[in-house]
């Protein structure tokens, strides 16, 4: 029994010495527990006088010239000679109309025609008979008056019959459709054996050799646009240099945006073939260039950054500062206000900070 307490009480001293050791250690660990501050990227702001900005505008290249051409006098088409991008050269035959029954018109006309001439002529001679039959006295000045009026009436019907032969040539002229300028055919709309209506298209004629772009862009910027002038363009990937053609003169009613016409030099672009001109814009308000990830909605359309005030031991303390966007891309931003020249903002995470809150930076930043 004696033997057994002894245990017992052996197994209790134990106990109670291992709970003392290990309770000294907790109370050590937490006298050495290490406060850890958290870190943030930080920049150091300079104060610029103005900021300068690249802008973008979408455009479409086009030819110089496109012409939708079609017959100016209804008929048949007879036949269509070109198809959709086949190349053509100045004056080509494109397509034409059935002329049969102009040319039927045409001989009508020079039938009528000389037959008014082979009366002419009769009269004439009779004009002239009747001139020695009145130096004779045999004849009257009344008939000689009639064979005067005939001629006068012939003369007249003879210049009606060959302005209608020369309005029917201008027609049989006009039923042959001739390519405006050297190009390529963009669209076809007849076919033979179809019905054409005058003014209705029936082939659309693109220029080759000389290309444009069209942009609309804001009349702020357009105002230093002039003929003449270099700007700087990128088509299909590839940046080249194209010359201002003009400069619109009214505004777009959608956009409210300026047409300007840019001349391209290319043999290898298509029409319809998406431009960007790129243009430099200038904010004449000091301010500061800070990453777009610097920046966080705040009220009032303010945004908000996070400028870090020195404190002892190599700290920070956050503060908020409100201040006005002046521009903003996905990867930067050009604000108004709010900080001063030479403080240190928080760059990016501002998500995990608050004000008042102490923090350390990762590195010294420049």
């Amino acid at each position: 029994m004696l033997h057994r307490t002894k245990h017992i009480i052996g197994a209790s001293l134990m106990g109670a010495a291992l709970a003392l050791g290990l309770s000294g250690c907790e109370v050590q660990g937490s006298d050495e527990r290490e406060v850890i501050y958290q870190p943030v990227e930080a920049i150091r702001v300079t104060l610029a006088e103005r900021f300068e900005v690249t802008r973008l505008f979408t455009g479409v290249v086009q030819p110089a010239q496109t012409a939708d051409i079609a017959f100016e006098f209804g008929g048949t088409v007879q036949a269509v000679l070109v198809n959709e991008g086949d190349r053509v050269e100045e004056g080509d035959l494109l397509a034409r109309l059935d002329t049969a029954l102009l040319e039927i018109e045409r001989r009508q006309l020079l039938a009528q025609l000389a037959e008014a001439e082979a009366t002419l002529r009769l009269t004439d001679a009779n004009l002239k008979r009747q001139g020695s039959l009145e130096a004779d006295g045999y004849a009257s000045r009344q008939r000689r008056d009639e064979l005067e009026a005939n001629r006068d009436a012939i003369e007249a019907r003879m210049q009606h019959l060959q302005a209608a032969l020369d309005g029917n040539l201008v027609r049989q002229e006009k039923a042959h459709l001739l390519a405006p300028f050297a190009g390529v055919i963009g669209e076809r709309f007849m076919e033979q054996g179809s019905a054409a209506a005058p003014g209705v298209p029936a082939l659309t004629v693109l220029e080759t050799g000389r290309l444009e772009a069209r942009v609309g862009v804001p009349r702020q910027l357009a105002q230093d646009i002039h003929r003449g002038d270099e700007v700087d363009l990128a088509v299909a990937g590839e940046a080249m240099r194209g010359q201002v053609l003009a400069v619109g003169a009214e505004l777009k009613a959608r956009s409210h945006a300026v047409n300007i016409r840019i001349a391209i030099e290319s043999d290898s672009i298509l029409a319809g073939t998406v431009v960007e001109l790129t243009l430099r814009d200038y904010i004449d308000t000091p301010g500061f260039v800070l990453p777009d990830s610097a920046l966080t909605a705040s009220l009032r359309g303010l945004w908000r950054v996070y400028v870090l005030a020195p404190v002892e031991g190599g700290l920070y303390k956050v503060e908020a500062r409100d201040l006005q966007l002046r521009y903003s891309d996905s990867r930067r931003a050009y604000v108004e206000g709010g900080v001063r020249d030479g403080e240190l903002v928080i760059a990016s995470g501002t998500h995990r900070v608050v004000p008042g809150q102490l923090v350390r930076i990762n590195q010294d930043p420049a």
